[in-house]
């Protein structure tokens, strides 16, 4: 299994526990993970934390994966990662992410799909993806409801590095903590939203609250569909070849006149 489940009181801690990928949401996590999340019901859980093992939260999607997958081409998959994040921002118990490590492209977009986050003050975020020819597309969806659009499309175009610090003073995350206290942190953050209230209150809340701004999976499954198949090929095989890739053919033919 890639991921852990553990129990604090009533709060279950799912941890991703794949570090020679770095975390990467393989197929194999992605599916560990939705299972884990099935069998909330049984360990009488009553709210979430998703952490993780090794020294990232999550590297993103596995390239290879997403290559041969079918994912690009529009293929539903059970363990599509979009899966992953509806199932994460739609559950009804409170979801907590613990980010004790950098959360790139797919790790990002998973915690955009928590509804709090703790954040180590020596982790990061980015999207790096149209830098492989590809596109964050739940972040597209979701980060400009979170950080407002200019500077969502700043973070996504540049694909630069968000610290803790700049995500705390933007609304990405709420807790900036040491690395060593993150899972702790988030465990009592979650402790402290779940006692003393009902869970038909906790679950009226937060379906509320996303019901003013519903995130379209429709449109998160198939905005990848209208990318370029020679670019994204290019981009994720430069990726696995571990050279820059070569765009300038594209931004010539996307100037000429014919």
């Amino acid at each position: 299994m890639t991921v852990t489940t553990s129990m604090r009181g009533h709060v279950a801690v799912l941890e991703l526990d794949y570090p020679d990928t770095h975390n990467a949401l393989s197929a194999t996590l992605v599916g560990d993970l939705l299972k884990a999340l099935r069998e909330l019901d049984r360990v009488a859980a009553r709210a979430v934390v998703i952490g993780t093992a090794g020294r990232f939260f999550s590297a993103g999607a596995n390239i290879n994966d997403l290559r041969a997958g079918g994912w690009l081409n529009g293929e539903r998959l059970a363990a599509d990662p979009i899966a992953l994040f509806e199932a994460l921002a739609s559950h009804p118990l409170p979801v907590v992410a613990a980010v004790s490590g950098p959360a790139l492209g797919g790790g990002f977009e998973l915690t955009l799909c928590c509804d709090l986050v703790v954040v180590a003050d020596t982790a990061w975020f980015a999207t790096p993806e149209m830098g492989l020819g590809v596109i964050p597309n739940t972040a597209m969806a979701r980060l400009p409801g979170i950080v407002g659009r200019r500077r969502a499309m700043e973070i996504m175009w540049t694909r630069r590095r968000v610290t803790p610090s700049e995500a705390l003073a933007m609304g990405l995350v709420n807790v900036v903590v040491p690395a060593a206290d993150v899972l702790d942190t988030a465990v009592a953050l979650a402790r402290r939203i779940v006692e003393g209230v009902p869970p038909g209150a906790l679950e009226a809340l937060k379906r509320g609250v996303s019901s003013h701004g519903p995130t379209d999976w429709e449109q998160v499954r198939t905005s990848v569909g209208r990318l370029p198949r020679a670019e994204w090929e290019e981009g994720l095989g430069a990726f696995l070849d571990k050279r820059r890739p070569d765009y300038e053919p594209f931004w010539q033919a996307s100037a000429s006149p014919d």
